[in-house]
């Protein structure tokens, strides 16, 4: 009420939701005290149905819900759905193959990787964000604590209930119902997909570690609270600072689609089409850069393994069209040359802007061309002619 906050509000799951105010860091904070019982989940509502009344959208019978306030109505409601599952689920909660009867998958039980996850160590900047911001805090965003358990249970392949036990340590608001079951119903892969041959091992899957900071954390501010080993890179390869050290390798189909092993969130299956205009559907494997071989770009005193991990998996560069992004973001102030897997008019608060890029249609014309210019650059042997990735 007193800072009007709730308008604000993009829901805790609402992956749709970009901008300043997203899902990231846009939630009402009230989960440790839900969690402990000093309020409860109809108190809430009544107040929302309060501010509805009072400052909610014009209607026919006065003032009513509104999107925001609808939306955390589906999420209190979300909240009893766990909370009734488990009274099914029963100790299955607990096992290995979770309430479904996942089989079939070869869980690792490496502490020295664990370690790694836990520390926010990976090389995974999304991901170190919000792990070290869970060490420090107790607290991380939804969302964000989908995609760490994610890359850990689809690119680690860390046996699942070793983090579920690592989050009921730390959460300032655990409740097991909450923690287990989010575990077991959103992260733990259903049979179908272990049917379709996840997970994938030879590079990352879990792609919105990859891509979700491009609209959620659109200059990175979030993650460079917590990363400061990497707030000396420019907003491009803080996000991405393994390409410092690498070179593309080659161009892979990522588009989601049913029961895919990429992208562990399903609504991005559903609704690829409308929401995710900025990427194209492809990404570029890499390698580390050995001998005399050229990294793909130049950062000037950063040295990777030395000053940030090498990452812990085979990482993607997800290609962007940055002309598309939905947000005002600091993305595209690099020299195009060294990021050809995005393209695009730079960002509102990119530190730079190349020449190239900055010309007037010539994002709209290399994202029209939908990664035909960069297939020239493939090689017969499966690699790339990196001389000609910037042609």
């Amino acid at each position: 009420w007193d800072t009007d906050g709730l308008p604000k509000y993009k829901g805790a799951t609402e992956s749709f939701n970009h901008g300043d105010n997203n899902a990231v860091n846009a939630g009402t904070r009230l989960s440790p005290w839900l969690a402990f019982g000093c309020i409860t989940a109809r108190a809430v509502m009544e107040e929302v149905r309060k501010y509805e009344r009072v400052r909610g959208k014009p209607g026919g019978d006065g003032r009513g819900k509104t999107t925001t306030t609808y939306r955390l109505y589906k999420e209190l409601i979300f909240r009893d759905f766990l909370r009734f599952s488990t009274l099914v689920w029963k100790t299955s909660l607990f096992k290995i193959g979770g309430p479904f009867g996942t089989t079939g998958l070869e869980w690792r039980r490496d502490q020295g990787l664990f370690d790694r996850w836990r520390e926010g160590q990976t090389g995974f900047p999304f991901v170190d964000a919000g792990m070290r911001e869970l060490a420090a805090t107790g607290y991380m965003s939804h969302l964000h604590r989908q995609c760490c358990a994610a890359f850990l249970v689809r690119d680690l392949r860390l046996d699942w209930r070793m983090g579920a036990e690592h989050f009921e340590a730390c959460l300032v608001d655990y409740t097991p119902d909450a923690n287990w079951g989010n575990w077991a119903y959103r992260i733990l892969q259903r049979p179908c997909l272990v049917a379709t041959g996840c997970p994938v091992k030879e590079h990352a899957t879990t792609l919105e570690v990859l891509a979700w900071p491009v609209v959620h954390d659109a200059r990175l501010e979030h993650t460079l609270a917590w990363l400061p080993e990497l707030r000396g890179l420019p907003p491009d390869l803080a996000r991405e600072p393994w390409r410092t050290a690498s070179c593309p390798r080659r161009r892979i189909e990522v588009k989601p689609y049913r029961d895919s092993p990429q992208w562990f969130c399903s609504a991005n299956r559903a609704t690829w089409q409308y929401e995710y205009a900025w990427l194209p559907g492809h990404a570029w494997t890499v390698k580390m850069a050995t001998g005399g071989e050229q990294p793909q770009a130049s950062a000037k005193g950063f040295r990777l393994g030395r000053d940030y991990p090498e990452p812990i998996v085979p990482p993607l560069n997800v290609e962007v069209d940055y002309g598309r992004v939905p947000v005002d973001h600091a993305w595209g102030g690099t020299p195009a040359e060294e990021r050809p897997h995005t393209w695009g008019r730079p960002g509102r608060h990119a530190a730079t802007c190349t020449a190239v890029e900055a010309e007037e249609g010539r994002g709209a014309e290399r994202g029209a061309r939908g990664g035909r210019w960069r297939q020239k650059a493939a090689r017969p042997d499966g690699g790339v002619d990196e001389r000609r990735l910037g042609a």
